[in-house]
């Protein structure tokens, strides 16, 4: 499979766009991934998810993919961060870490 084209989408949009589909339709690895974000998908919001997108975009050095995959993770630990990044050229500080944690804990997730 070619890809043409790639957007980001928040969680819960991907979530909506797989439940909007009829079931026989989907795909097994969109089944897979519509059971995952079911589980998983921590702010159902858009709203709270476009003031943290632009709140993340504020730290220097985050791309578009690492902010949409904190809004997807919605990440509480030091740990869980630096995971996230692991595999990225990002080199992120001590003081980008510990805003993207002010900015995850300062939201209620369901």
């Amino acid at each position: 499979m070619k890809v043409v084209d790639e957007e980001y989408v928040y969680p819960v949009e991907a979530l909506e766009a797989l439940k909007d589909r009829d079931e026989e339709e989907l795909t097994h690895e969109q089944r897979i991934a519509l059971e995952n974000l079911s589980r998983h998908t921590k702010i159902s919001d858009l709203e709270t998810l476009e003031e943290l997108h632009s709140e993340f975009e504020e730290i220097e050095g985050l791309k578009t993919r690492n902010i949409y995959k904190l809004l997807e993770v919605v990440p509480t630990e030091e740990s869980t961060v630096r995971a996230i990044f692991s595999k990225e050229r990002v080199k992120l500080e001590d003081s980008d870490i510990e805003s993207i944690l002010e900015i995850t804990n300062s939201i209620e997730t369901e």
